[in-house]
């Protein structure tokens, strides 16, 4: 998958979850500025671990 279709796949997930265009803005800048910090494997294994985190 490359990024096109990875941003293609959360502004989808925007419209299904109601963000207004602001708030996809938002989301969209920050996964792109992403793409260029972080490798695949470092989002895979930074974005999981921040998640399963949220329930301790």
């Amino acid at each position: 998958m490359d990024n096109r279709q990875a941003l293609g796949y959360m502004l989808l997930a925007c419209k299904r979850l109601g963000y207004s265009k602001e708030q996809a803005r938002e989301l969209y800048r920050e996964m792109y500025y992403s793409f260029d910090l972080y490798t695949e494997e470092e989002a895979e294994e930074k974005g999981l671990e921040w998640y399963h985190s949220l329930d301790e």
